[in-house]
């Protein structure tokens, strides 16, 4: 099926999915860079909002990639 046979669910679940990899791959990306500067951090609050990450979420994905 295209992309304009889906329904707004599957379309709200695709978007959650982009969402959840984006943030998972700018922590990974940060974490490859080194340390975590005030600049890192505040991107990540900001990026956090914008995809609408949650706190536990959050948490998470730097446990992952901390023990990548």
């Amino acid at each position: 099926p295209t992309l304009l046979d889906l329904s707004r669910d599957e379309c709200k679940r695709i978007l959650r999915k982009l969402e959840l990899e984006a943030y998972a791959g700018v922590i990974s990306a940060l974490r490859a860079q080194g340390d975590l500067t005030k600049e890192k951090k505040d991107l990540l609050g900001e990026l956090s909002k914008v995809l609408s990450i949650s706190t536990e979420r959050h948490r998470a994905e730097v446990r992952r990639a901390v023990n990548d």
